[in-house]
């Protein structure tokens, strides 16, 4: 009787909590906001906007913003480039390895905001093997010693006119943990579009990586695997996100700040390495 009362008094407690409710959230007021990833042999894309109170379903480009980008001691000459109807700051000379990079973004009426970020390393891939009528993808990933933050995620590929494969569309998968300890924390019953994992669990070893897919391999298709290697503050922005996301709604929990590592403002300037292995079904 008593755990009947229990249940009752929680089904009125939720039944409580479905009205609306409003959040007063702090507004620090308008700030810059940049957003970049950095990645090697590819020019820089910043996108500079202007920060709006919360509720707002737009931030105004700045256009007019004064930028310096900075590759160790050189200056990255810009363009101002629209892109599929966005406006981007885009750097004359891509981006290489071995360097910080530095930017200064200001407009008139806000603070002057700075960033920085190096490139990481790019992550070593190999004996990719899917089999026809599986739903499972193996390959071996050496990990450096030191440091390293990854981001996973698999897609269906396509061959381009000059015959190299290319991203279609995404699939969906999960860590197999029986096959690698390194990955046991990772059950889950949800299958994923990517997953970020740091490498304290297997730093400066060589490890054979289980994914399980979705959907079932069709023999002679091809995958392509991609991991991407990220740094402190890119691993940071991205892990926040996806938490902000997946409580997005949730009253129950208290809301999640997206980490920045722009001083006086907002967004990300962070750099990422990513490696592709094709994947052949057998």
């Amino acid at each position: 009787m008593q755990a009947i009362k229990w249940y009752l008094a929680l089904c009125v407690l939720f039944a409580a909590c479905e009205k609306q409710v409003e959040i007063d959230v702090p507004y620090d007021g308008d700030k810059l906001v940049v957003n970049s990833f950095i990645q090697p042999d590819s020019v820089v894309y910043l996108r500079v906007t202007r920060s709006q109170p919360p509720g707002s379903s737009s931030f105004p480009e700045v256009p007019g913003a004064s930028i310096e980008l900075k590759a160790g001691n050189e200056v990255l000459p810009l363009q101002w480039n629209i892109i599929s109807g966005k406006g981007y700051f885009v750097s004359t000379k891509p981006a290489r390895p071995g360097v910080e990079y530095n930017i200064s973004v200001s407009a008139p009426g806000l603070d002057t905001i700075t960033a920085k970020d190096t490139l990481p390393r790019k992550p070593l891939l190999a004996e990719p093997f899917a089999q026809g009528g599986g739903n499972r993808i193996k390959f071996v990933m050496k990990d450096l010693p030191g440091v390293d933050f990854y981001r996973f995620r698999l897609f269906k590929g396509t061959k381009n006119t000059s015959g190299e494969v290319v991203p279609a569309e995404r699939r969906l998968f999960r860590f197999d943990p029986s096959y690698n300890n390194s990955f046991t924390d990772m059950l889950t019953e949800n299958y994923l579009e990517s997953t970020l994992i740091p490498d304290d669990r297997f730093d400066g070893r060589e490890i054979t990586i289980v994914m399980q897919t979705k959907d079932v391999n069709v023999r002679n298709e091809i995958l392509l695997l991609e991991v991407t290697g990220l740094t402190r503050s890119s691993w940071m922005y991205l892990k926040t996100m996806e938490l902000q996301l997946d409580n997005e709604g949730n009253l129950l929990v208290d809301p999640s700040k997206v980490y920045t590592n722009v001083v006086k403002g907002y967004g990300i300037f962070g750099g990422m390495n990513a490696a592709r292995l094709t994947v052949e079904v057998k």
